[in-house]
């Protein structure tokens, strides 16, 4: 509750001073459901079934006179806070999966705006704050056991994980500063592999709603995307180099947390005000590789040792730029990844085989494996990997950085650090 309150005085604050930055005001009514994992629909008592989830939302979105906003298409920043019912199902009451508060920020970008129509997207990042997990839906008794009751939360191990909503929007504008608001979209919550178990939740949403415009930011005038002559005055180049530290779970019956880092060796070419594209080399460490004290074989390979630890590849870089702000997934892939010929998919012959000799296998840097569910429990990690990368340029040729690895859909470590650019 305590939450709650704090970001809706952090909303009314900046409302206060809507006489200098414009602001849109949006309430929203959300209905959608969560894509099925394997644990929440076996929880709920269905197979490969998705489970509806309903929600809310309030924002504010404005507009100050900063140049990096007028590159995006005299886009709006903003901040909300959303509410998720995530189990919406008749016989909820069992309410395995529990509420979300989601505070975040996010850009309006409009793609097209008239009188009468505007489209666009509404990419953002935050935290949600879910009431169900593991640990209090499991009894002192029931928790770190292989047999569970089937009212036990598999899928969310801590009560703050990260959000990332992902929208397309539309605005029907009816009359005085007011329009009706209609969006779809993406959001996931995770946290990313700091506790497990972190399955997380993948919701797919349609949202319909209602949004005020301040006089001032009502604009009649046809709008298309930046004037791309801009991008003369800003081409260039720049190195950057950063080093990033985190750490994660593996498997639940752990109860262990293991050390992870990040270094990032990087070119980029500024190819427009708005987007960069880069290149370069990744060094990872990941501590859950060495060889451990614990009698679960389902977290550690059989004979890895501390030189296992390191991962080095490299990565195609393409990030959008907001002013100082820099945002990107990248795709990687190992030239150096000492543990893939240890990496056999749970169950087999020779899985067994490595438990019990330690043997190795004979795999080049590409080789198949089962990339949709790369890196969750039982299943190799595989050649490709991706990172999402956010950066925030500082004086004197630093920047902070957070980046979150992870093997397409199965995230790995949260990582933060900083770093140096010429």
């Amino acid at each position: 509750m305590r939450k709650i309150l704090i970001t809706i005085l952090l909303l009314g604050v900046i409302s206060a001073h809507a006489d200098t930055i414009p602001i849109d005001y949006r309430l929203s009514l959300r209905g959608g459901a969560i894509m099925p994992d394997g644990k929440v629909d076996v929880m709920l008592g269905q197979k490969n079934q998705w489970t509806p989830a309903v929600g809310a939302e309030l924002a504010l979105a404005f507009h100050p006179e900063w140049q990096a906003l007028r590159d995006w298409n005299n886009a709006a920043i903003g901040v909300a806070l959303s509410y998720w019912k995530l189990d919406a199902t008749r016989n909820g009451d069992k309410d395995l999966l529990g509420h979300a508060i989601a505070p975040y920020v996010f850009l309006e970008v409009p793609f097209y705006k008239s009188k009468h129509f505007e489209i666009g997207v509404r990419p953002g990042i935050g935290c949600s704050f879910i009431t169900k997990t593991y640990f209090n839906t499991a009894t002192p008794e029931q928790q770190y056991q292989v047999l569970q009751a089937p009212n036990i939360n598999r899928s969310v191990g801590s009560v703050f994980n990260f959000y990332f909503p992902e929208a397309l929007y539309c605005a029907f504008p009816i009359r005085n500063g007011w329009s009706v608001n209609i969006a779809a979209g993406w959001y996931h919550m995770s946290n990313g592999s700091m506790r497990q178990p972190n399955s997380g939740y993948n919701i797919f949403s349609g949202e319909i709603g209602v949004r005020y415009e301040s006089p001032s930011t009502k604009d009649d005038v046809q709008c298309t995307m930046y004037d791309v002559r801009r991008t003369e005055e800003h081409k260039r180049w720049s190195v950057e180099l950063a080093f990033t530290g985190g750490g994660r779970q593996v498997y639940y019956r752990d109860k262990q947390t293991f050390f992870c880092s990040t270094m990032q060796l990087s070119a980029y070419w500024l190819a427009h005000p708005i987007f960069r594209l880069g290149g370069g080399v990744d060094v990872f460490y990941d501590g859950a590789y060495a060889e451990r004290a614990t009698h679960y074989k389902k977290t550690y390979l059989g004979g890895a040792t501390q030189a296992d630890c390191w991962r080095v590849g490299v990565s195609v870089q393409p990030e959008f730029v907001i002013g100082q702000f820099t945002a990107g997934i990248h795709f990687g892939v190992y030239l150096y990844d000492p543990i893939k010929n240890r990496e056999v998919e749970s169950g087999s012959e020779a899985h067994s085989s490595l438990w019990e000799k330690g043997e190795l296998l004979d795999k080049g840097v590409f080789y198949a494996y089962d990339i949709l569910n790369a890196g969750s429990a039982g299943y190799p990690d595989g050649w490709l990997y991706t990172q999402i990368v956010l950066r925030y340029h500082l004086p004197y040729h630093l920047f902070v950085q957070a980046s979150m690895k992870a093997h397409l859909t199965k995230v790995e470590f949260v990582s933060a650090g900083l770093g140096v650019y010429i």
